[in-house]
């Protein structure tokens, strides 16, 4: 089956997050077209189920010729129908509109038109699409556009209250330093199979943790700072009551840079990992002062990959993010990723197009994650 997936904010580790996904759990598939916000494969899989587990994708469609779709839509009785184009195109977005509604009108077809509560928008919104088509029978049609349309009958949905409810509702919060549920699914899903031991060295009050326990993903979360630790074991039982989870969950109060103390050689799985970023920066800042950051971080990400390597299972996988900054004057300032992880003993692997690191930042954040991904 052809699906379509629409990508958020940063399509390059969506897809990256996606193409892992289904080489972590042996799923074939081909990558058909990949443009800047979507792209198309040819899969057999689950759309409702991606949707829950993924973290960079917005909506999934299956594809239909144009006539199949409209076929689709003339069978339901006064069918409600959207539609949504992508790139943003008004034209495109006008023409598809009135060719659709003048063929429902030669098949004496009375419909619904859900159009988006923004105005002058030419897609419906994920919200829109859930609580306005899906949960009514209705059908949201997908418009994928380069040199040629491609449709899509929209399946499954990202529902954004759910990243919420883990988020912004948890008992205990630390906002400057927690990742956000989205990201923590992405480096989830680029590291762990479902039933790996999953590691946290650096869990903070514990967002990888209750991601992998949803897929799961047995989660072993650590902190050296006890705060943490308690914060964490009280949102993941929120979790558990919140989500009906039965299975359990391990916390260390412990060291990153000392993991052998705390576990056997070569027991644990994968990892998935934020660790210490440096100080909050509330401005873009000179290149001496990056450096100077870097320098004292690069000590910590020595000893705790080295440390990684010996508890990592052969072949186990780290997805961890490394703090990256653009200077005042525009440069990139960075750890030599290479080498790091040379030191340990891990090879850096490729996420999608021959990148081997993806920046995921917005222009507010003055600390940049550059996602990677280490394999033993």
């Amino acid at each position: 089956m052809i699906y379509g997936f629409l990508f958020g904010k940063n399509p390059e580790l969506s897809l990256a997050e996606l193409s892992y996904y289904l080489k972590n759990r042996d799923m074939k598939f081909k990558i058909i077209k990949m443009s800047q916000n979507f792209s198309i494969l040819d899969a057999d899989l689950n759309p409702s189920t991606l949707s829950n587990d993924l973290g960079g994708t917005i909506k999934i469609g299956e594809y239909y010729e144009y006539e199949e779709l409209i076929h689709r839509i003339v069978s339901k009785e006064k069918p409600r129908f959207g539609l949504s184009i992508y790139p943003k195109n008004k034209k495109v977005y006008d023409d598809t509109k009135n060719e659709i509604t003048e063929k429902l009108r030669e098949a004496r077809t009375r419909y619904v038109f859900i159009s988006s509560k923004f105005h002058g928008s030419t897609e419906l919104k994920h919200f829109e699409v859930l609580k306005k088509i899906l949960r009514k029978d209705g059908i949201e049609i997908m418009v994928f556009c380069d040199e040629r349309k491609y449709f899509f009958n929209t399946s499954a949905v990202h529902d954004p209250s759910q990243f919420k409810t883990r988020d912004i509702k948890r008992p205990v919060q630390r906002t400057i330093y927690s990742i956000s549920p989205r990201l923590a699914k992405i480096l989830i899903n680029l590291s762990a199979r479902p039933g790996d031991k999953l590691l946290d060295p650096f869990c903070g009050i514990g967002t990888i943790m209750q991601e992998a326990m949803l897929m799961n993903i047995f989660p072993i979360g650590m902190d050296k700072n006890p705060k943490c630790i308690k914060g964490a074991e009280i949102n993941l039982k929120w979790i558990k009551q919140i989500y009906k989870i039965e299975k359990d969950f391990q916390l260390i109060e412990g060291d990153a840079t000392k993991l052998s103390h705390y576990f056997e050689e070569e027991c644990i799985d994968c990892i998935a990992t934020e660790p210490y970023l440096g100080p909050p920066l509330k401005s873009k800042p000179k290149k001496e002062k990056a450096e100077r950051i870097i320098n004292n971080l690069k000590d910590l990400y020595l000893e705790f990959l080295d440390e990684a390597s010996k508890i990592l299972k052969p072949k186990g996988k780290i997805s961890i993010v490394f703090p990256n900054f653009m200077t005042i004057d525009g440069k990139e300032v960075r750890m030599n990723i290479g080498e790091i992880a040379s030191y340990a003993g891990l090879k850096v692997l490729e996420l999608i197009n021959g990148k081997k690191s993806i920046i995921d930042a917005d222009e507010r954040q003055m600390t940049r994650r550059e996602i990677v991904l280490l394999q033993k």
